[in-house]
């Protein structure tokens, strides 16, 4: 069973997650009743508005459907629209880590998020709560989290 919950419309959670890609193999060692799957070559994943894009994808999935998706490429690209406040959100890193039992993203690696309701966040790490919506950006060696908000005039 595979049930992707990323924070966005109801609706999205109502339709199947389809993960394609040129090669998969089924990794069969379990590790805390975890298995993982791994895609790679063109990898696109969908369910409802969410729509990925990466070079490779590694599936852990347990008992309760899957519980991390570890997401790399140059670069990985993510769309979903999220709610009326935030919009429709563009995601590229490196790499994205998707937790699901935590309902945390995180985003490594030339991360840029866009939304254009709320502007834009660029950074080399960069979290994501999906439940509070509470987005967290670190510093690296090289460089500082820089945040751009849409003036009033732009969203009207």
């Amino acid at each position: 069973m595979f049930s992707l919950n990323v924070c966005a419309l109801e609706s999205d959670k109502q339709v199947d997650f389809v993960l394609e890609g040129d090669n998969f193999k089924n990794l069969p060692a379990v590790k805390n009743g975890l298995t993982k799957i791994k895609y790679w070559g063109n990898v696109t994943a969908e369910q409802g508005t969410l729509k990925i894009k990466a070079d490779s994808a590694v599936i852990y999935n347990g008992d309760k459907g899957i519980t991390k998706i570890l997401l790399t490429g140059k670069q990985v690209k993510m769309e979903q629209f999220i709610d009326v406040e935030f919009g429709k959100i563009d995601v590229k890193a490196d790499t994205i880590d998707f937790r699901a039992q935590d309902d945390m993203l995180y985003m490594t690696g030339n991360v840029v998020i866009k939304s254009k309701v709320q502007g834009e966040m660029s950074g080399e790490k960069i979290s994501m709560n999906l439940k509070t919506k509470e987005i967290k950006g670190e510093k690296s060696e090289n460089q500082r989290v820089k945040l751009i908000i849409k003036s009033k005039s732009k969203n009207d």
